[in-house]
């Protein structure tokens, strides 16, 4: 049998990031003997599936598929999930190309951010699997999907695991700074990776930011050590967005800058004055992303300066 999985965010202008439910299947197709095409137009295929994370790219799915076509991934339906028994399949990382295991040992959620989508799609924060689940022992990198894994009640397991064996780890989603405490930052500081991601997206919690960088910090972890999301344009007033990101840099931790998609994939549209003095501190793609999302993106052959004060 032959079995076509379709990729929608899959772009040829980018590295591309591995579909996790796409990989499963195509463990669970292989394991029965069926050929596996990824993103490759098949006439007669036995299965059809069409996955899209983001729901501006869920556009393509018009006219373009089957009669038939399996759909899912959050960008198409909010609700769909793998079949148990699937859900538990070792992914095929074969299918990307991937050298690094990826995966959640929990899913959901403890809070409600009015832009995020996890607390509907995957409910109330629960442990969900380890990380030998996923693990492809060929690997010496974890790319950890978790939502909010310092809510969850397995975090202890999972990072005492990742440390035991030596993992270089990527907590790609981030942790939840107002959750950090002496004990969590202990582990933190036994970790292996090149970054601890966490997320500044509203000035309520600056108390938390500061409070979270300070343990850390007590526990040996530096502030060049540490990245920060910061969403934009999600409130359309861009002061509280930019009284943020002065406190990041007074802190000199690395700034992700994240402009906020509506649905349609449409950029917010900002008006925000940023001083030339405030400079972000971080990798230099990251400087040019804040300055065009403030509008202030110089032109081409003009120096960005970097201010590491």
């Amino acid at each position: 049998m032959k079995v076509m999985l379709f990729d929608l965010d899959l772009s040829t202008k980018t590295k591309p990031f591995p579909n996790l439910a796409l990989m499963k299947l195509s463990a669970w197709h292989k394991a029965k003997g069926h050929e596996v095409f990824l993103n490759f137009p098949l006439a007669g295929a036995d299965f059809t599936y069409v996955s899209c994370v983001f729901t501006w790219n869920a556009r393509q799915v018009a006219n373009r598929f089957p009669l038939g076509a399996i759909l899912g991934g959050s960008g198409l339906d909010v609700h769909a999930k793998l079949h148990p028994e699937i859900e538990r399949v070792m992914p095929d990382y074969s299918l990307y190309g991937a050298n690094f295991s990826m995966g959640f040992t929990s899913r959901g959620c403890i809070r409600r951010c009015p832009w995020c989508i996890v607390p509907e799609k995957e409910g109330p924060i629960q442990a969900t699997a380890s990380i030998y689940d996923f693990w492809d022992r060929r690997h010496g990198k974890i790319v950890l999907l978790d939502n909010n894994l310092l809510a969850a009640p397995n975090w202890r397991t999972t990072l005492h695991n990742l440390i035991a064996n030596q993992l270089e780890v990527d907590f790609n989603q981030g942790l939840d700074i107002r959750l950090v405490d002496d004990e969590n930052a202990w582990y933190l500081s036994r970790v292996t990776t090149e970054e601890l991601r966490f997320a500044f997206d509203d000035i309520g919690y600056e108390v938390d930011v500061r409070r979270g960088i300070s343990i850390l910090a007590e526990r040996g972890i530096r502030p060049t050590k540490l990245s920060f999301y910061a969403l934009v344009g999600f409130n359309p007033d861009g002061k509280e967005a930019l009284e943020r990101l002065k406190l990041l840099k007074s802190y000199k931790v690395s700034v992700y800058p994240m402009i906020y998609r509506g649905p349609d994939g449409k950029e917010a549209d900002l008006n925000m004055e940023l001083k030339e003095t405030i400079l972000w501190r971080g990798a230099r793609p990251n400087i040019r992303k804040f300055l065009r999302l403030a509008g202030r993106l110089r032109k081409k052959g003009d120096k960005i300066r970097r201010d590491d004060g």
